[in-house]
């Protein structure tokens, strides 16, 4: 019996004693990914709250939404965030000679520095194409509200397209 309390007592203080991995918080202020193809633009931001936004950008009308991410999806974004180091990365990866692609913008804010990095075409690199999946993986299990807060998802210069030029103006002809 005495053996078996002893026994117990050093398999509970081993257990006890085990590393636990520690997952590393959410390393920037804030993390929008852009995507923008022929019929659709969409931004998705991460803050370092629980709260995901998304927006809907196109086809209009614009629309706002926020999801809450569980304590388990936090930690895996933590994880996927903390992967991956952004500055090693160029700011424009584009394809030559594509026209109506799918497009990437990745804007990451630390501290007042920003870091873009617009893809363009299949000139992704391998590590960036893997982090944009989980990523979908991920936004495709959150369950989104709609919201009417006004969310600032960066400059989306890259995605967007230009303004339509003005409309000319009518000439009247007298006789």
């Amino acid at each position: 019996m005495k053996n078996q309390i002893i026994l117990l007592s050093l398999l509970f203080v081993l257990i006890s004693c085990s590393k636990k991995e520690e997952v590393k918080s959410f390393p920037f202020d804030d993390f929008v990914i852009s995507s923008a193809g022929l019929h659709h633009l969409t931004s998705l931001k991460f803050t370092k709250s629980d709260t995901v936004y998304f927006q809907k950008r196109y086809p209009e009308p614009i629309e706002n939404s926020y999801a809450i991410l569980k304590s388990t999806e936090s930690e895996k974004l933590n994880k996927l965030f903390n992967g991956i180091n952004f500055t090693k990365f160029d700011s424009i990866y584009e394809q030559e000679n594509l026209y109506d692609g799918q497009a990437y913008l990745l804007n990451v804010s630390i501290k007042e520095k920003h870091k873009r990095i617009f893809l363009y075409g299949n000139v992704i690199s391998k590590e960036l194409k893997t982090f944009i999946e989980s990523l979908g993986q991920i936004k495709s299990n959150l369950k989104f509200l709609p919201t009417k807060k006004v969310v600032d998802f960066g400059d989306l210069g890259y995605l967007l397209p230009p303004p339509p030029p003005p409309k000319p103006e009518r000439i009247h002809f007298v006789n």
